[in-house]
């Protein structure tokens, strides 16, 4: 029965997506939208530092900008530059012909050689005729019942969610900032649109991380990608967004209808997986047959919550069920897996390490038939309850997890997929007892030695956790399912006066750093260093080669301001003064920031010392940064 269902959302996704395919080839041949095309694509596409340079000045003098180009691209389009009107500076490439030597051949190539200044004006600051528009129409009607499906995916992605006219989102209706790992989605929009959106986002989250190998180069592929994705979900649940995603998708394909063929195998993939998991993740707490609004239902003054010590009961015997599974017929592949992972079964059976089995209700069968009620599973975060009214397992096919408090007792599991689609981790949705903003992986057995060292070293994974308390080292703990928060740090702060960031050697674990210090360099709770680890490498990756490599990295670490002035420097150019001046003022505007008269001077000399600068000069950058309003660097977002 299983499979035939599978089946028909496949099918499903195939043909919505071949409508989309279909509708925009109708679309695009269409006159009044070759007209706007055409328009469209005499407008440049600025880079990135250019972008800024055109927003800061449009801001600050009172406009937004929308479409920009020069004053004779201008008056090729029919309209003037008003008289008095200054121009927008930014910097175009001088590129000349030089001489290039092959062996005893010379030949001439184009080159960049330098820069020079160019003023371009947004249509605001023009007159004339309108333009045609590439326009789309917001989807219109209520808040759908899924909403919460939607953004619960988003948030077990280990993203932030908010709804909210933030100032991030410019003219964006949402944003996927993957410097601060969260989604915004704008609060003014329409229910229907709102719901769109979101979709939107976590589509973005399911393909398109910044250091993934698999992410399109072209902004215009990953946008035809999210919203394609967008489309065809809401399509699937009865939810019409053409008026909108049609438009969207013709636009950024530039009404090329082969990139959508050419996206067709990520997007159907990544349709079909969220399609699928928003069928079978309902809302925990709500009934899915119930037409009320999400956001106003309420639970009924008649319903008492289970008490905590009921969930604990399902969490331990979900532990136990987890457990046994890992030890019957079926743990052949997981054990390969940890084994791989150089985790042995004394640490298995340490961490109480699971397996939940490829079955949609083995583990809500036997919690049922030991006497527990549908309600506190779902309360619990072990089941989800599907629009037919069943109960089905939340974790399948997956190595589980168990993430403990620090008294030893179990809050909820990680889940680690094997094969198949689906996210790589997925986590307990948010319950009474599992908060990812205060829990610590493997604190329940690290909290002893951080108190006796007094030091805790902090890395990304559970199998990281794990190949470090093997090795010895014992004060090593994770996240559960998010990024390091305040709250982590105030709890860290209760045992331990240092913390040791042992995060993965690639971006995302150096983005994980600057969030950190975010976080913790004005108040200075903690005294924290960071080591570096080679690139792509994460400390079980180090730990399985030999447990030196990880000792020496550790025996490394720097203090966290100084990891973030060689990140600075290390993006300069210091054989160019302008660049060399630009990398001072930023790590001043660090340096600003830590409270701690020495930790300071220590910053300032190593600041002096990286640059090979005169530390008077650094002294007087860090003079004006303290006087300066600090200034966030700008975020990599994805736009919805």
């Amino acid at each position: 029965m299983e499979s035939t269902r599978t089946t028909d959302r496949s099918d499903v996704v195939d043909y919505l997506h071949d409508q989309l395919r279909d509708s925009l080839a109708e679309l695009v041949t269409s006159d009044d939208w070759q007209r706007a095309l055409a328009v469209a694509a005499r407008f440049h596409d600025y880079s990135f530092s250019n972008t800024r340079l055109i927003w800061a000045q449009s801001l600050a003098r009172g406009f937004t900008p929308r479409r920009v180009a020069g004053y004779r691209a201008w008056q090729g389009l029919g309209r003037q530059v008003r008289k008095g009107e200054k121009g927008l500076q930014i910097l175009a490439p001088v590129v000349r012909k030089v001489a290039a030597e092959d062996g005893e051949e010379k030949e001439e190539e184009r080159r960049v050689v330098g820069y020079r200044v160019v003023h371009v004006f947004d249509i605001a600051q023009t007159d004339g005729e309108p333009l045609p528009e590439v326009t789309a129409a917001l989807v219109d009607g209520e808040l759908p019942a899924d909403w919460n499906h939607v953004t619960n995916l988003i948030t077990e992605a280990g993203f932030g969610f908010q709804v909210a006219d933030d100032q991030r989102l410019g003219e964006a209706n949402g944003i996927t900032d993957w410097r601060h790992r969260d989604v915004v989605v704008r609060a003014s929009l329409p229910g229907a649109q709102r719901f769109k959106t979101a979709v939107h986002e976590l589509a973005h989250v399911r393909l398109h991380e910044p250091e993934s190998g698999d992410r399109p180069a072209c902004r215009g592929i990953v946008e035809v990608e999210a919203e394609s994705v967008a489309y065809v979900v809401c399509a699937a649940l009865g939810i019409d967004s053409a008026g909108y995603s049609l438009p969207y998708v013709a636009s950024w394909s530039g009404g090329d209808v082969t990139k959508v063929t050419a996206t067709a195998n990520r997007v159907i993939g990544c349709a079909r997986t969220v399609f699928t998991e928003i069928e079978h993740h309902r809302e925990l707490q709500l009934d899915p047959a119930s037409n009320e609004s999400l956001v106003q239902t309420q639970p009924s003054p008649a319903v008492e919550l289970p008490p905590s010590s009921e969930l604990m009961e399902v969490l331990e015997a979900a532990v136990t069920f987890y457990r046994h599974q890992l030890e019957n017929d079926s743990r052949e592949r997981a054990l390969r897996f940890l084994h791989s992972r150089g985790i042995g079964e004394e640490a298995t059976s340490v961490w109480h390490l699971g397996w939940a089995p490829d079955s949609w209700r083995a583990l809500t069968t036997a919690l049922l038939d030991q006497g527990f009620s549908e309600d506190i599973l779902i309360e619990a975060g072990v089941a989800g309850r599907a629009r037919t009214g069943r109960l089905y397992d939340r974790m399948r096919n997956r190595v589980v997890f168990p993430v403990f408090d620090p008294s030893g007792r179990p809050r909820g599991f990680a889940g680690r997929l094997l094969e198949g689609e689906g996210p790589k981790y997925l986590n307990t949705p948010e319950t009474e007892l599992y908060r990812k903003r205060s829990l610590l992986y493997g604190l329940h057995l690290a909290q002893e030695p951080i108190r006796e060292i007094g030091n805790a070293i902090v890395v990304e994974g559970y199998l990281d956790v794990i190949a470090a308390h093997q090795a010895g080292f014992t004060n090593a703990i994770a996240t559960a399912g998010t990024a390091l928060t305040s709250e982590h740090l105030h709890q860290l702060g209760q045992i331990a006066g240092k913390v040791t960031l042992a995060f993965d050697g690639d971006n995302a674990g150096l983005r994980a750093v600057e969030r950190v210090a975010e976080l913790d360099l004005a108040g200075r709770q903690l005294r924290m260093s960071v080591v570096r680890l080679p690139p792509e490498r994460d400390p079980a990756d180090l730990l399985i080669d030999n447990t030196r490599s990880f000792q020496q990295a550790l025996a490394g670490a720097i203090p966290i301001e100084h990891h973030l002035i060689e990140q600075i420097v290390g993006a300069h150019n210091l054989k160019e003064p302008e660049a060399t001046a630009r990398a001072i003022r930023q790590a001043s505007s660090v340096i600003a920031r830590v409270t701690e008269p020495r930790d300071r001077a220590q910053a300032t000399e190593h600041l002096a010392r990286t640059t090979g600068r005169d530390p008077a000069i650094i002294e007087m950058a860090l003079a004006q940064a303290r006087s300066a309003r600090c200034r966030h660097p700008v975020r990599e977002i994805g736009i919805g």
